[in-house]
């Protein structure tokens, strides 16, 4: 009885450990529209965001509309997803969304068709799913196509759907959830690479980095009224920035390589093979998300990202003679503000190079 006792109270005190332990961490809600990037699952798996006392919620973001909103009212400490939103809502419509670093440059951003379509030819007189017909992706899935003869409204037409993971799934298929035929999207990480290793694989018809580079894809994103750390230079907010920073280091080591993969397969339930051909779309130079040290912004990638949405009439509600070079210059309070980006870098903890926790998981 007494070694039963003894065990049941060691046991005990255990789990009040570990409860204290997380009842100790803060929360922080971070909004995706990508799922588990590779740096959130580094983050996540090998402990960044635990070592920064943060207990993070991964919430799925259904459609732009919804995302920012929310960003706006706060149900979000920070939001990852594509710069051209963020551009098209600042500068058309001058809601108050920061920019508070780069994740990527568009990791195997892609164009992909539904069965029985194995060229961009095929989509003439078809569907496309998009999230938004004005915003995300769709500006530069018309300038692809453009390029190979087909016009909006002319060759094809948009199916708003919804997010990546929603239009994924309705792709398999080749309809949308009433039954309407589909032809094809835009997929981006992790998607693409699932796409491929489906059975019977999806067909990729073109590579956005093919005509495009560099393509600033995905944004740190906070609420403009967020962004100044100075009154607490050690918020959740910075933390949750110097998490990811760190992770970002650790993915971009190559020593680090194997418990890289091991955590992008745990983190999204997947095989290893198949996390070894994320982890190459992750760390690819041209277009993943190891392009930018700490992540800075390519200049280059957001000059295309707002040229692509030029040249489809993407800017209608701003005033003539507005100077977009200018505006995309990073200051306080402007749409590239680093001031928490720049912050949060004195915080990073970094793992040892070649050390991986995972190990004896």
């Amino acid at each position: 009885m007494f070694i039963i006792g003894t065990s049941f109270y060691f046991a005990l005190l255990s789990v009040l450990n570990v409860a204290a332990q997380v009842q100790a961490l803060d929360p922080f809600i971070f909004g995706s529209f990508v799922g588990n990037s590779a740096t959130y699952s580094v983050a996540s798996e090998i402990g960044f965001f635990v070592n920064q006392g943060l207990n993070v919620t991964l919430l799925p973001i259904p459609n732009s509309t919804f995302g920012y909103d929310t960003l706006l009212d706060g149900g979000f400490d920070i939001l990852v997803g594509t710069v051209d939103n963020v551009v098209n809502m600042r500068f058309n419509s001058q809601k108050q969304f920061t920019v508070v670093g780069q994740l990527d440059l568009g990791p195997d951003l892609v164009i992909a068709g539904a069965p029985g379509v194995t060229s961009v030819s095929d989509f003439r007189g078809k569907g496309l799913m998009v999230d938004s017909p004005t915003s995300g992706y769709a500006a530069v899935l018309q300038k692809v196509l453009s390029l190979h003869g087909l016009q909006l409204g002319t060759d094809y037409t948009f199916q708003q759907v919804g997010g990546t993971a929603t239009r994924f799934e309705l792709l398999r298929n080749g309809t949308l959830a009433d039954g309407t035929p589909t032809a094809g999207t835009i997929l981006t990480f992790p998607f693409t690479e699932e796409a491929i290793a489906a059975s019977p694989p999806i067909s990729i018809v073109a590579r956005v980095s093919d005509f495009v580079a560099p393509f600033f894809s995905n944004a740190l994103t906070i609420r403009s009224e967020s962004a100044d750390p100075s009154s607490d230079p050690n918020s959740t907010l910075v933390r949750g920035v110097a998490a990811l920073l760190g992770a970002s280091r650790f993915l971009t080591n190559l020593s680090n390589k194997e418990c890289a993969v091991r955590a992008i397969a745990r983190d999204n339930g997947i095989s290893t093979a198949l996390a070894e051909n994320e982890y190459a779309a992750a760390t690819n130079p041209v277009s993943g998300e190891t392009s930018q040290v700490d992540f800075a912004v390519s200049q280059l990638g957001l000059l295309n990202v707002i040229d692509i949405r030029m040249l489809v009439g993407g800017f209608a509600q701003v005033p003539p003679g507005f100077d977009f070079v200018d505006a995309i210059e990073p200051g306080p309070g402007l749409l590239l503000d680093f001031r928490i980006r720049d912050a949060a870098l004195n915080l990073v903890k970094e793992v040892k190079s070649g050390e991986c926790p995972l190990t004896h998981q």
